[in-house]
């Protein structure tokens, strides 16, 4: 292991352009949108929070993928995934940045769910009777517990993690393999609700017990997409050549395989609620297939299934680096459109408006996201090199 890292020291620390240069540009270009979108954004405080939770929950999905990812590895005692595993948790680590985040939607959530409005929900007898649960102090109280559920386990993992590089105790992850069923767990929970208090309930009368592990489902497609290309992008510059085409593959089927889940879900709750057409159930489908968002939805279907079903089926494309990168970013674009045709219809709910303060959002808080992302990168080995199972992920190959 001595003579692994002594030999490969170069490759093990973030350096250069992404290390430094980077993340400056990235915090300046932060900076300037966060002006004009104060300026734009101000203007109208509707479209302003709608925009914001769009970005919010975009950038909020894929860091939960790559959490969900770090948590599967450990469930299963994977061994393939060490060399790249640095990336997804890093990525978890922006989980205390997002929570920075919330709290501009906390001054704007008058604004977006109809249910924090008391004398409305008096008049409304089916408000009225979720009550106990959509209310603006129950509201906070489950973000709360949800941000602290997801960063303690974050920080847990990834500070062992990072211990392990220095000490070398394989009883490092033999502990982290422990923990895992019960973050799992808790895991599986934060998500659901989490997805159902933040873009569910912006259609209050609607209820779904399938909505909350389609949230899920998208997150791991935009997580696994999005560690992809910064896999891709760190291999451009020269960093992490130990991730080879076996791991690319390896990434491909679990991404081909979410993405099949998404579907799933997708159709199953679409289907379910139609055969049974019950009113209360279908209210959230009328608008979201309403003027022009029927053709959004379906070009989803073709776009985020039946295209990179076809396409990512082959093993040649997933061990093609361009090919499988064009379609990571293609599924990327698909998860945010897919988040865009769930939120967006409650402020125009017969047609698609895209407009500056949606760019200005999703540029500020992605800006700051990854300049972030980048300076705890090169704090860290982009390798686990104490990891018992390196050499296992070193010499991976795919029959």
């Amino acid at each position: 292991m001595d003579n692994y890292q002594s030999k490969n020291q170069e490759e093990i620390h973030l350096s250069g352009f992404l290390a430094n240069k980077l993340p400056k540009i990235l915090t300046g270009i932060g900076i300037l949108s966060s002006i004009l979108l104060y300026i734009f954004g101000s203007q109208q405080p509707n479209s302003f929070f709608v925009s914001y939770l769009f970005s919010f929950m975009f950038f909020l999905t894929i860091t939960l993928g790559a959490y969900f990812f770090i948590l599967t590895q450990h469930i299963s005692r994977a061994g393939w995934s060490v060399v790249l595993r640095r990336i997804p948790e890093t990525l978890m680590q922006n989980m205390d940045i997002l929570l920075i985040f919330f709290i501009p939607l906390l001054f704007g959530l008058s604004h977006l769910y109809h249910w924090i409005h008391v004398e409305e929900v008096l008049k409304d007898h089916i408000l009225h009777a979720k009550m106990p649960y959509l209310n603006l102090k129950f509201f906070i109280i489950r973000c709360i517990i949800y941000f602290s559920i997801w960063i303690l386990f974050v920080k847990f993992y990834y500070r062992q993690s990072v211990a392990q590089d220095l000490t070398g105790d394989p009883n490092l992850t033999l502990k982290m393999q422990k923990f895992t069923p019960i973050a799992l767990i808790a895991f599986a929970i934060s998500i659901t609700f989490s997805g159902i208090d933040l873009v569910m309930s912006l259609t209050p009368h609607w209820y779904s017990t399938m909505y909350g592990v389609y949230i899920f489902a998208g997150a791991i497609v935009g997580g696994l997409s999005i560690m992809t290309l910064l896999l891709l992008i760190l291999k451009k510059y020269g960093f992490l050549t130990q991730v080879t085409k076996e791991h690319f593959h390896d990434l491909g089927k679990l991404l081909y395989g979410f993405n099949i889940f998404w579907a799933y879900i997708g159709f199953s709750q679409y289907f379910l609620i139609w055969y049974a057409s019950i009113p209360e159930e279908t209210a959230w489908f009328h608008i979201h297939f309403s003027g022009q968002w029927h053709s959004l939805a379906a070009f989803l279907a073709i776009g985020h299934f039946v295209i990179p079903f076809i396409l990512l089926m082959s093993r040649h494309v997933k061990r093609n680096l361009f090919a499988h990168g064009i379609l990571a970013s293609w599924l990327l674009l698909m998860h945010a459109v897919d988040l865009f045709w769930q939120i967006r219809p409650h402020l125009h709910p017969t047609s698609i408006q895209f407009n500056i303060v949606d760019i200005l959002c999703f540029i500020t808080l992605g800006s700051f996201y990854f300049a972030v992302f980048f300076l705890r990168l090169k704090k860290q080995p982009l390798l686990p090199i104490k990891d018992p199972r390196l050499e296992e992920s070193l010499h991976l190959h795919n029959a």
